[in-house]
């Protein structure tokens, strides 16, 4: 399914809410009546800007927030389209992805990005060895990181 316009976003939820049921505009504009329906749900939920909004693609999500709603999710027994409203993210698949990336890799599962590495110029072949500032450094992240998931295994 292609994305849907700005305009065609619009219209369709003005028609919406001047009458016309979701099932007839999905089959009029070959929209799916889940994503009318979800707009319509975002919509009433006063996230507005959320359903409308044009530029939405690559919002990068920090651990700590991934953290944030997945121990919301499991203390409060949400559903993923709860928290996509209280949260204010576009799509429940990315709760979901965040989910079982935690299950099957912990914490690194939700900090690891996606795709392939940027290169370097210049190819470095020899290993150097972390001084110490650096090797502190890496034991404070791992040691964060661990303190984040112990926290959310609390929850």
């Amino acid at each position: 399914m292609p994305k849907i316009n700005y305009e065609l976003k619009q219209q369709i939820i003005k028609e919406y809410f001047n009458g016309t049921g979701s099932t007839t505009l999905s089959k009029k504009y070959k929209v799916s009546n889940s994503v009318i329906l979800r707009w319509i749900n975002r919509i009433k939920n006063e996230n507005f800007e959320m359903v409308i909004s044009e530029n939405r693609h690559r919002i990068e999500y920090s651990v700590e927030f991934k953290i944030k709603v997945l121990s919301y999710k499991n203390s409060h027994n949400c559903t993923l389209s709860e928290l996509c409203n209280k949260f204010k993210i576009h799509s429940e698949s990315t709760i979901y992805f965040w989910q079982r990336q935690f299950d099957e890799l912990g914490i690194i599962g939700l900090s690891r990005k996606r795709g392939n590495p940027k290169m370097n110029k210049n190819k470095v072949t020899k290993q150097t060895k972390l001084s110490k500032d650096d090797e502190l450094k890496q034991l404070k992240e791992e040691n964060l990181m661990l303190r984040i998931q112990n926290e959310y295994l609390k929850n």
